[in-house]
C-alpha cells in the first residue's frame, strides 16, 4: 500500500534524506513562505518579474529580491504594494488572543459596520435601495436561522449536562414533586 505524504518533511523522510538537512530545508521553506506566496500570485497572473516591475514602477531586481526574501526581510509596505499591483487588498490584523465568543462578537461588529457602509449608497437610487432592502431582509433571515440553530443546539447540550429536575412545589418545608399528574409527598 502506498503511503500518503502530506508534507515536505514526510517526503524527505520517505526519501531517506538526513534528518538535519530535512529540518533545515523545512525551516528555510517556512521562513520564505510569504515570498513564495507572492511569487505564486504573480505567476497566476502570467506576469514576468520584468512586467511586474514595470507595473510597480520599480526594477526587476527589486522584484527578484522581494520574491526570494525571508519573511523577516519583507517590508509590509513593499508587500502591500506588490499585492495591490496584482489586484489584492491587504488586511493585517493585530489583536490579543481571543476566545471563540469574542471572535464571534468582533465579526458581528464588523458586519454591523459593513451594513452601515452599504446603507450610505442608498441615497436617491430606488434600484439600489431595493437591492439593499432585499439584502438586509435576507441577512436578518439568515441571522435568525443561525440564532435559532444555536439556541436549539445549546439547549440540547445543556440538557445533557444538567438534566432538568422535575418541577417541585415547596410548602412549609414539605417538598412535593409532580409526577404524571399525581402529587407525591417527598
Amino acid at each position: 500500500m502506498d503511503k500518503k505524504l502530506t508534507t515536505i518533511s514526510d517526503l524527505m523522510n520517505e526519501m531517506g534524506i538526513d534528518k538535519k538537512i530535512a529540518k533545515e530545508t523545512t525551516e528555510h521553506i517556512k521562513n520564505h513562505s510569504i515570498s513564495q506566496n507572492l511569487t505564486i500570485l504573480r505567476a497566476k497572473t502570467n506576469l514576468s518579474q520584468s512586467e511586474m516591475a514595470k507595473k510597480m514602477n520599480t526594477s526587476q531586481s527589486f522584484i527578484s529580491k522581494l520574491e526570494s526574501a525571508s519573511n523577516d526581510q519583507i517590508k509590509i509596505d513593499d508587500m502591500c504594494s506588490y499585492l495591490a499591483t496584482l489586484g489584492y487588498e491587504t488586511t493585517i490584523t493585530i489583536s490579543k488572543p481571543q476566545n471563540i465568543a469574542q471572535k464571534i462578537k468582533g465579526t458581528y461588529c464588523q458586519l454591523v459596520g459593513l451594513v452601515k457602509e452599504l446603507q450610505k449608497y442608498a441615497v436617491d437610487d430606488d434600484c439600489i435601495l431595493e437591492g439593499i432592502a432585499s439584502f438586509e431582509t435576507e441577512a436578518a433571515h439568515n441571522m435568525l436561522n443561525l440564532a435559532s440553530m444555536l439556541i436549539e443546539s445549546s439547549s440540547a447540550k445543556l440538557e445533557k449536562i444538567h438534566p432538568a429536575d422535575e418541577p417541585k412545589i415547596v410548602l412549609d418545608n414539605i417538598s412535593i414533586k409532580r409526577k404524571e399528574k399525581d402529587l407525591v409527598l417527598a
